[in-house]
This record gives structure tokens, C-alpha cells and sequence, in this order.
């Protein structure tokens, strides 16, 4: 059987399972959720009145607890505060301290409001949301994958497929080049969602610039487009290896989606909190070592540490800030191996194990 038959055959399975497609077009959809929210906080944040103390001279009277707010804004442009407590007067107010307070916090604000301008524009937006929606759509491969590999054990088929002729290794090829190349063709389809969603939310806000789409920026696309797929070809081969794994029980496929799907909200949701917990701890600094080496922790690398640079709350249940990401070709060797180390025990085990047991 050929390599083109097997796609055919294969493709006329998937296509006909309507949880699949729901799946990635909940991927699709949020990808767009992520360019609308920076829009959405970056609307409401904007124009607003810039708030802040006002700084008392040391000479000046001493009130327990006192707290003036001050809208910076104004008192920048020459307003003059009239409002003061007793005993307090204009003659015991810093005005340079305040002055210079004030700047710091509206700088802080105009930097914020550009992180968020950066992240509905182009060629901005696509980076960030490819980020967000590459990091959750990893159990959702896993799901996919288990469903390509695993159903077959399930429905009872496999054995009659591979009297066919077409060889382990080539059924199981087939079989992972379709989910790869689903996920490739879903992510080509988040980046026109995400583009246009782009446009029309930079259209939205007055005063911004949709920003240039050069050669440059179309390249940083395309690399980002690799990145986030390359992120999830570790995930596919660890479902497939569960998949084959627990084909011999029935619930295998429950079993192999579970683990797959757990393995990833495990790390996404303690490793941050074992960093942290175990920093400054003599008798632990092995872990900090043990997770450079780690698959979750180098994906999030991959995905969002540019440079290496750590990104805080990644995890979204605790704030790293206690141990730096690693460098971009160290997470993409550690992701390799991965990969290449699960997907040749799936490849070893599915040529290994006959295709006997409840669910086969």
C-alpha cells in the first residue's frame, strides 16, 4: 500500500470525527481572543487620570496615615492642588519630589500602553498570540493524536489494516505526518484569523498605526509559525507512545489522553511552584538543574523566552522569577531529544507488540 494511499485512507477517518475539527476551531477562535484582550485593556486603560501621592517636604507637619492623591496629569500641565489637609499648606509640599514621581509612574503607564499597542498590531500581534495559542494547544495535539493512533486499536481494525501490506513503520508514519500536518495547516489558518482580527482591531483604535509588514516581518512570522509547531512534535510523540502503550487494555485511548494531557497541565502548573519553593534551599539545587533538562520547562523556553530572557507567571499559577529560561538552541536540543527518544520507542513498540488484547 502506498504512502499515498495510506494518507487517503487515513484523511477519509479524520475528517469524519467532529470533535477534532470543534477542537481546532476553538484553537482558531482563541487565537483571535488573544489579539482582541490587548486591545480591550489597552482601550480601557488609555486616557485615563494617572494617580499618585503627594510628596510632603521632611519639615513639614506630621500626620499619622495621611494619604493625598494627586492626578498627575494635571499637576504635570500646571494645575495647582488646592486641596490639602490640615495642617498641611502648599509651602510643605516637594514639588520637585512629586514632579519626578509623577513622571515615573506616567512613563510606566505609556510603556505599558505600548507593550499592549504592540500586542493587537502588526507584525506584533501574530508573535504574541501564536505564543499564548501554541502553549495551549499542546494538549489538544495530544488529544488529536491519541484519536489518530489509538482509535484504531479500539475500533478493532488494525489488524485487518496491516494484513494490507503497508508496513509498521509506514501505517505509523502516516499516521503522525497527518496530525502534523493538520496542526501546520490549523496554525496557517490562526495567522490569516489573527492578521485580520489585527487589522480590524488597529482600525478600531484611533490614533495607532497598523504597523509595517515588510519582508522582515513576514520572515519573523514564518519562524514563529516553526516555532510553535515544533513546540508540539514532543507531545505528539508521547501520546502516540501511551497510545500504543495502553493498547492492550480497554480504555487505552482514556488512558493515553489522560496521561498526555495530565503530563502537560503537571508540569504547566507545579514546576514554577517547585522552583520557587525549593530556591535558596541547599539540599534541593539539584532541581534547578534537573529542570533545565526538562520538557515542559524548555517548550515554555522555546515558546516565550526569547533569548533565554525568564518570562514571570508563564505557568499561570505562580510568578518565576527564581530561575532563568534556557537559550534557544538548548531548548530546541532538549525538545529534539524528546522527540526523537519517544517517538523511536512508539516506532519500537508498535513494530514489537501484536495486535491482540481487548481493544484490538
Amino acid at each position: 500500500m502506498s504512502w499515498m494511499t495510506l494518507a487517503k485512507w487515513e484523511w477519509f477517518k479524520l475528517r469524519g470525527r467532529r470533535v477534532i475539527w470543534v477542537l481546532l476551531l476553538l484553537l482558531v477562535v482563541f487565537s483571535s481572543i488573544m489579539v482582541v484582550v490587548p486591545y480591550g485593556d489597552y482601550e480601557f486603560r488609555k486616557g485615563r487620570d494617572v494617580s499618585d501621592e503627594v510628596i510632603f517636604l521632611p519639615s513639614a507637619p506630621v500626620i499619622d496615615n495621611i494619604e493625598v492623591d494627586l492626578n498627575c496629569t494635571e499637576y504635570l500641565a500646571g494645575v495647582p492642588i488646592t486641596e490639602l489637609p490640615d495642617p498641611y499648606t502648599l509651602d510643605d509640599i516637594d514639588h520637585p519630589g512629586t514632579d519626578r514621581k509623577c513622571r515615573q509612574e506616567i512613563a510606566a503607564i505609556d510603556g505599558r500602553l505600548e507593550k499592549l499597542k504592540d500586542g493587537f498590531t502588526m507584525p506584533g500581534a501574530v508573535a504574541k498570540a501564536m505564543r499564548w495559542t501554541g502553549l495551549l494547544s499542546i494538549p489538544f495535539l495530544a488529544f488529536l493524536t491519541v484519536m489518530v493512533v489509538g482509535s484504531e486499536y479500539g475500533w478493532g481494525t488494525l489488524r485487518f489494516a496491516l494484513m494490507k501490506g503497508p508496513g509498521r513503520s509506514r501505517f505509523l508514519s502516516v499516521k503522525l505526518a497527518l496530525v502534523a500536518a493538520a496542526i501546520a495547516v490549523t496554525w496557517l489558518v490562526m495567522v490569516v484569523v489573527i492578521i485580520v482580527t489585527s487589522l480590524i482591531t488597529t482600525a478600531l483604535a484611533s490614533g495607532v498605526d497598523h504597523g509595517d509588514v515588510d519582508a522582515s516581518a513576514i520572515g519573523l512570522i514564518v519562524r514563529d509559525v516553526g516555532r510553535v509547531w515544533f513546540a508540539g512534535v514532543p507531545y505528539i510523540a508521547l501520546a502516540a507512545l501511551l497510545s500504543i502503550l495502553f493498547s492492550r487494555f480497554a480504555g487505552g485511548t482514556l488512558a493515553a489522553s489522560g496521561l498526555s494531557i495530565g503530563y502537560f497541565f503537571f508540569e504547566l502548573f507545579s514546576i514554577g511552584r517547585l522552583i520557587k519553593l525549593f530556591d535558596g534551599v541547599a539540599g534541593m539545587r539539584w532541581f534547578s538543574s534537573l529542570v533545565e533538562y526538562d520538557l515542559g520547562w524548555n517548550t515554555a523556553a522555546w515558546l516565550f523566552g526569547r533569548d533565554g530572557e525568564p518570562l514571570a507567571g508563564f505557568n499561570l499559577a505562580s510568578a518565576i522569577g527564581t530561575a532563568q529560561y534556557p537559550g534557544d538552541l538548548h531548548a530546541f536540543l532538549v525538545q529534539l531529544f524528546f522527540a526523537l527518544v519517544l517517538g523511536g520507542l512508539a516506532f519500537w513498540l508498535f513494530h514489537r507488540r501484536d495486535v491482540t488484547g481487548p481493544s484490538g
